[in-house]
């Protein structure tokens, strides 16, 4: 069985449907017999029914061996045309090859067979009827199976040959010519196929190469955009969030702007700014802050619902807001109250709670409203009041915080003059014993008379003198201005002197303070430096190297603003302090308050037990000042013992005599 079934794969060869190439090449086959077959069954019918009209032949008897042929030939027929549009797998092509290699088999004898009796039982004419219309049958046939080669030889193979045989058999000449003449056809026609089998697959395996190369093409151009974008993903994400980064906000949001100034869809931009956060990064390290940053920004993108709302991570702790659909002040502030109410709840890292605010500043564009650059400075004008309102403000941009925004503006102009550093000056505010009297140093407090916009406090020009990088300028200018000044006083008192939050965290600033220092001939240990937790919250690190400097130096570092932040306890714990200045809203209350005594008895005996001595600033009252000292505040500063003095009055106050007086006096 093993070699028979060999012997008819052979003989039947069609392809192999195990491969690509051998799949095609069936499916072509096909696609092409589906075309050709119903062409060689009217060719063999039409012959047939030649021949047999020709010979005087009778087709009306139902069982005449001509008549169930011409029956087979139209059921097949019928068979293929039925078959023209139909799709198979290559294996059931590759059996319909066969099956029909088998019909040419059948068809190809049945015919050769009753063209033979024909001629040996037929009239004269019969001869010239069975070559006529058995070559025209073979020839025909082999046609319409051309595509598949080992069919078409068979009509030429069982009857051509044959009858070119028959006719040079006769040994008459008329047959012989004749027959020979069929018999060069027949062989002109196997080469002819065999070469076009050649070509056919040569055609085939062309043209499934170029399938397959442009196959590889199209994947290698769908991986390029897919990896195109991918790394645009990768591009305008946030990696620890999975949110749009800075870059995508504001691609997108240019894009939304000028599609706003086309129509009269509107939309909200909005800006939070996390309170509470930086401490957690330095004490609990980076892993539990970017666990809180995911949290946060999982917890933004639920909170900012509505179709096209964007959420994006746009600083450090800071994050971007994009609200399709606001129109409103009211809506705008409903919108950014949801987003900070989502913060509200504690954030839990590994067993351990934390708890952060968010404040959210948001301006409202619309198609007369739609510049980019100005409304982000809106929204962080906004940001700005909503700070000013305390943890979770929102605020949303009105005309007079455009006033306050052209006012920045102005301060900003004014700082970039090359003289800005030279107008602004200083005055000198004591810092007194409240037992005795005793003045024990002076705060310099810098003061800005500007010809044009007036007086320009220091919580309005020190900012943005920081956002825009003089802030050190400034600084230098003023910290050698009063180191002159200091020099005019006892040397017992000292000169406290405010580190901006840029300049504190700024690698080798403290090198740059005492080379101002040693320029105006002032001794490092007469300086007392003031730092606020805000400061040491924008770089902890560098700001502990440059206040050791300072230290090392012989200068007083001082806490300022104690109990106004949120963990200074923890500075105290983990920085050096030579002292602590208390916020004034510890103070202003606690001649009213038995609860603010309470606070600020405890804050003072926390002091006392790690060995500070306190200053307690913006003392306004006697009743104030009594009620320090009976605590155990040792040291003050405010109006009620001395307003901030112009140079020459602190140089007079200053002097050896007036220090001695000033302890009789208070004695």
């Amino acid at each position: 069985m093993g070699w028979g079934k060999r012997l008819f794969d052979r003989l039947t060869d069609a392809g192999e449907a195990e491969s690509l190439a051998g799949r095609v090449l069936l499916d072509e086959r096909y696609r092409a017999l589906q075309r050709q077959i119903p062409f060689l069954y009217i060719v063999i019918l039409s012959n047939l029914l030649g021949l047999a009209l020709a010979a005087g032949g009778d087709l009306s008897a139902p069982f005449k061996a001509v008549t169930l042929l011409v029956a087979l030939i139209a059921f097949r027929l019928v068979h293929w045309l039925n078959a023209r549009d139909r799709t198979l797998a290559p294996e059931r092509i590759l059996r319909e090859l066969k099956k029909t290699w088998i019909y040419a088999i059948f068809f190809s004898v049945g015919f050769c067979t009753w063209s033979f009796y024909l001629m040996d039982y037929g009239d004269s004419d019969a001869y010239n009827y069975v070559v006529l219309f058995g070559s025209l049958a073979a020839i025909g046939c082999a046609y319409g199976v051309s595509r598949y080669p080992a069919a078409a030889k068979i009509p030429l193979l069982l009857v051509g040959v044959p009858l070119s045989g028959k006719l040079i058999l006769t040994l008459q000449a008329a047959h012989i010519g004749m027959g020979v003449s069929l018999g060069v056809v027949l062989l002109v026609l196997m080469r002819l196929l065999s070469l076009q089998e050649e070509g056919f697959k040569a055609l085939v395996e062309s043209r499934t190469g170029m399938n397959l190369e442009r196959e590889r093409a199209r994947r290698a151009e769908r991986l390029a955009k897919a990896e195109k974008a991918k790394a645009k993903t990768i591009a305008d994400t946030d990696p620890l969030t999975g949110l749009a980064n800075r870059r995508a906000f504001l691609r997108i949001l240019g894009r939304r702007a000028a599609a706003a100034t086309r129509s009269a869809e509107g939309f909200a931009l909005g800006t939070v700014d996390l309170d509470g956060f930086k401490p957690i990064n330095d004490t609990f390290g980076h892993a539990a802050g970017d666990a809180v940053l995911k949290e946060v920004g999982r917890r933004l993108a639920a909170a900012a619902v509505g179709e096209g709302a964007l959420i994006a991570r746009t600083g450090g702790d800071e994050f971007g807001l994009l609200l399709p659909g606001v129109h409103s002040d009211a809506a705008a502030r409903s919108a950014g109250a949801a987003v900070c109410a989502a913060l509200q709840e504690p954030f839990r890292v590994e067993g351990r709670e934390f708890r952060i605010s968010g404040c959210c500043g948001l301006t409202l564009l619309s198609r007369d409203d739609c510049h980019v650059e100005e409304a982000l400075v809106r929204a962080d004008t906004a940001l700005y009041r909503a700070k000013q309102n305390g943890r979770a403000g929102v605020a949303v941009f009105s005309p007079d915080m455009d006033e306050m925004h052209r006012r920045r503006k102005q301060v900003e102009t004014a700082l970039r003059e090359p003289e800005a550093k030279d107008r602004i000056g200083i005055v000198f505010q004591p810092i007194r014993d409240l037992a005795t009297g005793e003045l024990r140093a002076f705060e310099a407090l810098a003061r800005w008379d500007h010809p044009e916009l007036g007086r320009i406090p220091p919580d309005q020009f020190i900012p943005v003198a920081e956002q825009i990088n003089v802030i050190e300028e400034i600084s230098d200018a003023l910290l050698a201005a009063a180191a002159v000044e200091a020099k005019k006083w006892a040397a017992a008192v000292r000169l406290s002197f405010n580190v901006s939050a840029v300049q504190l965290c700024t690698a080798g600033s403290a090198e740059r303070m005492l080379a101002v220092l040693g320029e105006a001939g002032m001794d490092p240990g007469r300086l007392q430096v003031e730092v606020t937790e805000t400061a040491l919250l924008v770089d902890f690190e560098v700001a502990r190297r440059n206040l050791q400097s300072l230290r090392e130096a012989g200068a007083r570092i001082v806490l300022d603003d104690f109990g106004a932040g949120h963990a200074s306890i923890s500075y105290l714990r983990e920085m050096q302090f030579d002292g602590i200045k208390l916020d004034g809203s510890l103070v202003a209350p606690v001649a009213d308050s038995l609860r603010s005594r309470r606070l600020l008895k405890g804050v003072l005996d926390l002091c006392a037990s790690m060995g500070l001595p306190c200053v307690a600033e913006h003392i306004e009252t006697e009743e104030q000042m009594a009620l320090l000292r009976e605590l155990g505040c040792r040291d003050g500063q405010g109006f009620i013992l001395s307003p901030p003095l112009h140079p020459a009055a602190a140089a007079a106050l200053g002097a050896p005599a007036v220090r001695r007086l000033g302890r009789r006096k208070a004695a």
